[in-house]
């Protein structure tokens, strides 16, 4: 009896794997009993488990803009001079561009020997996509300082918010001490929203198991076939990114164990893999880099939010990988120095990528459109298109971790004793 009243309940991310896999097998049985061609299945069954997953889903977008906003700002204000911001955005920025083109670059050297594209046939009938127009460079950095923030913030346009809150932050840093109970209001209002979120959290796995559920019994294991080796060759993409770029960033840069960091790092990975946003890990690594890698938190609250919209090294990877699969469809050869403007394009486009599920799927398009690529070829690629993406997130928010302990080390601000405590490993308070 006493044995049981000690057991500790069951920690979420435990929850997750589990919801995870159930989705698995309980979406693979709708699909072999028909899956959508079986009425039932279709108009009864599959709504309720995609209800399950968009509300998760709308719960995080709910949450999520206040969130970054506050968040950014109060990090700003935590680090007290426009001098100390400055060194660690400026960072931050060419950490984030440097890496996502590497990741663009590993993606183009695996497509380029793999050659996934190369003797597939196209199916008859292809999904008919709309494209929006891309804008120039010019258009591009001028859509990053938005023209009425309350409509930025209402739109949930993250660069646009992310840079009106830097700004919002200077300006108060800079009336001083008069702006102090402005700036204890922010850091309220920021903790608040983390408090929301660790309400959310918490229907994770309901969530997990019915997005998961609505994909395999949509496609089952026949996605698995015609674009096995696009499904391969994106995976070795983002796996070389995370195992062997942020290993070596973590090693050389940051002077940790990049194995030690895995194992601390590991819920908001699992968080992230099996949601497909980044928000939703966002909280969870907000946690951990503080806690477990010994992260400061005015860093940490700076660059975590910003990455989550701003460092998207294996959408970057995937851009590379899917523009050259459909390029390859029809026998399109692009030059090397084409290549090299796709991973200008596909870097500069991944800052800015809203932190939610399908984003890649859009800017992709919006990629081969502007490169004159036919567009039916990525019919092949939509439909699974939310199993390569749980990579691209899941590589997407552990980049964001390993860039807050590296520029942290550049600091001279990183804990290597909170860092090199083992015991930290299974101590995230969101997922406990």
């Amino acid at each position: 009896m006493t044995m049981a009243k000690g057991k500790k309940p069951m920690p979420l991310y435990a929850k997750i794997f589990i919801a995870l896999f159930s989705g698995i097998v309980f979406g693979y049985i709708l699909n072999f009993q028909g899956g959508v061609d079986n009425a039932f299945i279709n108009d009864k069954i599959l709504p309720f488990l995609q209800f399950l997953g968009d509300l998760f889903i709308r719960l995080i977008k709910m949450v999520v803009v206040p969130l970054v906003f506050f968040s950014i700002i109060d990090a700003a204000l935590s680090l007290g001079d426009i001098k100390k911001l400055r060194s660690v955005g400026v960072k931050t920025i060419v950490w984030f561009l440097v890496t996502g083109m590497i990741a663009a670059g590993i993606g183009l050297v695996f497509v380029n020997l793999i050659q996934p594209g190369r003797g597939l046939q196209l199916g008859d009938a292809v999904a008919e996509v709309q494209v929006k127009e891309l804008p120039g460079i010019y258009e591009t950095i001028l859509n990053l300082f938005p023209e009425n923030p309350f409509a930025a913030l209402t739109s949930g346009d993250m660069m646009p918010i992310i840079v009106f809150a830097l700004f919002v932050g200077f300006a108060i840093i800079a009336i001083g001490d008069s702006a102090k109970p402005l700036a204890d209001v922010i850091s309220n209002l920021s903790q608040a929203m983390f408090k929301i979120i660790d309400i959310v959290v918490r229907i994770i796995p309901i969530g997990v198991f019915g997005l998961m559920s609505v994909t395999m019994a949509k496609y089952g294991v026949a996605i698995f076939g015609p674009v096995m080796k696009f499904i391969v060759t994106d995976y070795l993409t983002a796996i070389t990114v995370s195992v062997v770029v942020y290993s070596l960033l973590l090693r050389f840069i940051g002077k940790v164990n990049p194995i030690l960091f895995w194992r601390k790092a590991f819920d908001s990975w699992i968080v992230a893999f099996s949601t497909c946003t980044s928000s939703a890990a966002l909280p969870i690594s907000m946690d951990i880099a503080p806690n477990r890698m010994g992260a400061p938190k005015d860093i940490s609250s700076f660059v975590l939010p910003l990455g989550c919209t701003a460092q998207m090294n294996g959408t970057c990877g995937y851009f590379a990988v899917v523009i050259l699969f459909c390029a390859q469809l029809y026998g399109v050869n692009l030059s090397l120095q084409q290549q090299f403007l796709l991973c200008v394009q596909a870097t500069f486009l991944s800052v800015g990528c809203a932190a939610t599920p399908q984003i890649g799927l859009v800017i992709s398009l919006t990629l081969m459109t502007q490169m004159g690529l036919p567009l039916e070829g990525y019919a092949l690629v939509a439909g699974i298109y939310r199993i390569v993406d749980q990579i691209h997130t899941a590589t997407n928010s552990v980049g964001d971790l390993v860039a807050t302990v590296c520029i942290s080390e550049t600091e001279g601000e990183l804990d290597h004793e909170i860092f090199n405590n083992k015991a930290l490993i299974k101590k995230s308070q969101v997922l406990s």
